[in-house]
């Protein structure tokens, strides 16, 4: 039992570092599940607890594009707020494992709005404040994660005690 919360707490830990920790939590969730024959975390729970990972997981990915809109930016700015988040997390990985992902998640938001926002608008205040927005969705994204993965393992919590 102790190793089960071990990984519940460990999958809130590692969203930070840029690893998918919501579905560490389904995962955990569902060994349980499976050692106890679905008793009190059925798999219309663990179904429940996965469609909250991936929207959550949806969300983080687009905030930034959303905030990078409401900082004023155009649909350049949004689609580089978005690919740019990607390529940055995926460019970061190998250049420092995890921290890197994080990092580079922040950075490529930020550089992604700023870049196609200066190119379609070229206004570099402009393309400065919606890349700020950008990166701030990308924080908030990841925030909201953290959040999301505790109200995740005390829903479980609740249904194991």
């Amino acid at each position: 039992m102790i190793f089960f919360w071990l990984v519940l707490i460990l999958g809130i830990v590692l969203i930070p570092f840029g690893i998918e920790g919501t579905f560490i939590i389904v995962a955990d969730a569902l060994v349980y599940g499976l050692l106890t024959g679905f008793e009190r975390v059925t798999l219309l729970f663990l179904g429940i607890l996965l469609g909250i990972a991936l929207l959550v997981e949806l969300f983080e990915f687009i905030f930034g594009g959303i905030l990078a809109k409401k900082f004023g930016g155009s649909k350049w700015a949004i689609a580089g707020a978005i690919i740019g988040g990607f390529i940055g997390a995926v460019i970061g990985t190998p250049v420092m494992p995890v921290l890197g992902t994080f990092i580079g998640g922040f950075l490529g938001s930020f550089l992604g709005a700023f870049s196609l926002e200066l190119f379609h608008s070229m206004n570099f205040e402009q393309a400065l404040k919606v890349g700020t927005g950008a990166f701030i969705g990308a924080v908030g994204g990841k925030v909201t994660k953290i959040i999301v993965a505790v109200v995740m393992v005390v829903m479980i919590g609740i249904k194991v005690f």
